[in-house]
């Protein structure tokens, strides 16, 4: 694989560099060509330039965006040349695939790439640059997920001064679409690092109404906009946007660190963003400190380096950049002293998604790839090391020690204030979490079996319902152990505490992101799935009841369950579902034990 990056402010120039890289004898012995544009200007005329470079190389992948311009005026990008990367594959096929979504929606475009990846094999990766008017890609990725591919990439970006259309390029130029690239290899690894750097302070708090996939309307059933008063005391007005954007939200999806800048307010006091909000989403508020943002990227750089690819691309969040100011092009300069001719570019939103699903389509962060192309590991020519030094990399979320990047503990030198102050903050908001994190394990947790007690359940339960979506609601099941007080009667009390651990511990085997399981008193207890339809709620249920009925347990040797299971409907309450989840079990003790029933 060999990656040559080349850089052009007029078409002229470009006309140029098209008739050098037609005779490359890289591209033109390569299994695959990679083609990566990336646009800050406002002068050139992107459907001409586009056609140009299809005409030029029609055999090669194509895939860019116009770039995000958000920085103040001093870091205006609009000057700047326009990148065109050229990356030579030998081991590896590009298969590109359009997705004009003035055509048709993420969904039917995500429906038709899966129908793309069922009929290829060895997949590596996908690439993905988009536009659309709707704030996320997640619908379209979410159509093929089950492929468990990595993807990264980046989301289209404008000038904030001069309000240009934001494209997507790929065999057009898009105002709405999406552009993948699928690497077809048995030869080719990938190391893709997730460098954030903002670190969460403050309370935990929840997002209670939204008015769009992009549109926080309340928190913690206040106005948005209110959480940056009371906070920051940032008052709405034309310096809004700048005065909050370097305090990003941060919220956690399947235990994964996300994101959120917000991009504008409106008179009603909602915010809006550049990347999708959910209801029910839980956050805090975030702050970045330069120096550490520094060292994560050294620590990144230097692992990037270790991976020893032979191509790398950078994608880099427009609000980063804006944050980092003259230090953004230092931070880029880390991964350039290793990969000369790497690609880089600022979008509105960088996407990162492992092969489970984690990540999204993120902000405020640096999303670093690398790609190198080796023997596969049953190749003859394959190293002896080739399970280390040829395998995927990809790191999810980096850390740092809090006294690096800053200049010293040295007593005898002053530390500035601003440093003092955060270092101030984060400790005792650290210290504060975690003092609640115990004194809220102590208030919610059954003391014998160590999950959620019934005052818990029946708060998680009222969440739930007050999120539930009519089309997916949340799903409730109330379990009873049979014959239990038999169990107490015949072997006693510590018996019977040792039988309720063990099919606690059975039932948390299945426990899943968002689910909540507790004790409701005794032998009783209650499981919560956020969203669920009668028959995957059926199906759940059934599989716990047969985990508890086909093992042996230590001395009462056979024990059953019985289920009453329901769905949550509109004008539900937690005590109406929870009523018709008790009067579901009641039933299914009624005719038999050991069995699930619905209501």
């Amino acid at each position: 694989m060999i990656q040559k990056t080349y850089h052009f402010s007029h078409l002229t120039e470009l006309s140029e560099l098209l008739v050098q890289i037609q005779n490359d004898p890289n591209v033109q012995t390569a299994s695959g060509v990679l083609l990566q544009l990336y646009d800050p200007r406002l002068d050139i005329d992107e459907q001409d330039m586009v056609q140009m470079i299809r005409t030029a190389l029609p055999d090669a992948a194509l895939c860019g965006i116009t770039a995000a311009n958000i920085a103040g005026d001093a870091y205006d990008i609009s000057k700047e040349p326009v990148e065109l990367s050229v990356t030579c594959f030998f081991k590896t096929k590009l298969i590109q695939f359009d997705y004009p979504l003035d055509e048709m929606t993420s969904f039917v475009a995500g429906r038709k790439m899966n129908e793309e990846l069922e009929n290829l094999s060895d997949v590596q990766c996908l690439q993905v640059c988009y536009n659309s008017k709707s704030s996320s890609i997640g619908v379209f990725m979410r159509e093929f997920r089950h492929h468990k591919l990595p993807k990264f990439g980046v989301k289209a970006g404008r000038s904030i001064r001069a309000k240009n259309d934001a494209h997507v390029y790929g065999r057009k130029v898009y105002n709405n679409g999406v552009v993948v690239i699928a690497f077809v290899s048995t030869s080719l690894f990938l190391y893709m690092d997730n460098n954030l750097g903002w670190r969460s302070i403050g309370l935990d708090m929840t997002i209670t109404e939204t008015a769009g996939d992009n549109i926080i309307a309340s928190i913690d059933h206040q106005p948005a906009v209110d959480i940056y008063t009371r906070y920051l005391k940032v008052a709405p007005g034309e310096s809004w946007v700048q005065n909050v954007c370097e305090f990003p939200l941060i919220l956690k999806r399947n235990g994964f660190q996300i994101a959120r800048v917000p991009a504008a307010y409106d008179d009603a006091g909602h915010i809006y963003f550049a990347s999708d909000v959910r209801q029910g989403d839980h956050f805090r508020l975030s702050y970045a400190d330069k120096e550490q943002l520094c060292a994560l990227t050294a620590q990144s750089a230097g692992e990037l380096s270790d991976f020893a690819p032979e191509a790398v691309f950078l994608f880099e969040c427009g609000n980063r950049s804006r944050f980092l100011k003259q230090d953004a092009s230092t931070e880029i300069g880390r991964y350039r002293a290793y990969a000369p001719q790497l690609s880089a570019v600022t979008g509105y939103a960088e996407i990162f998604v492992t092969p489970d699903g984690a990540g999204g389509d993120l902000n405020s962060s640096l999303v670093a790839v690398g790609l190198k192309e080796c023997p596969s590991a049953d190749s003859a020519d394959a190293p002896t090391d080739a399970p280390t030094s040829c395998s995927h990399r990809i790191i999810t979320c980096r850390s740092v020690d809090p006294s690096e990047g800053h200049p010293t503990d040295d007593g005898d030198v002053e530390v500035p204030f601003i440093e003092r102050i955060l270092t101030f903050l984060e400790t005792t908001s650290a210290e504060l979490n975690a003092h609640n994190k115990t004194l809220g394990k102590i208030a919610y947790t059954d003391r014998l079996t160590q999950i959620y007690n019934r005052w818990e359940l029946e708060r998680k339960i009222d969440e739930a319902i007050e999120f539930s979506d009519p089309n997916e609601p949340c799903g409730l099941l109330f379990i009873d152990i049979d014959h239990f007080k038999a169990v107490n009667d015949t072997y006693g009390h510590d018996v019977g505490d040792q039988v309720l651990q063990a099919v606690v511990n059975l039932i948390k085997e299945k426990l899943e992101d968002g689910h909540a399981f507790g004790r409701f008193g005794g032998e009783e207890f209650i499981y919560l799935l956020p969203k669920a339809t009668p028959e995957s709620l059926f199906t759940f249920a059934e599989s716990i009841r047969k985990s508890i009925d086909e093992i042996c347990f230590i001395t009462v040797r056979h024990l059953t369950i019985s289920l009453g299971a329901t769905l949550a409907i509109p004008g539900d309450t937690k005590d109406t579902l929870i009523k018709r989840a008790d009067e579901a079990v009641y039933e299914a003790k009624e005719t038999g034990r050991n069995k699930v029933v619905m209501h």
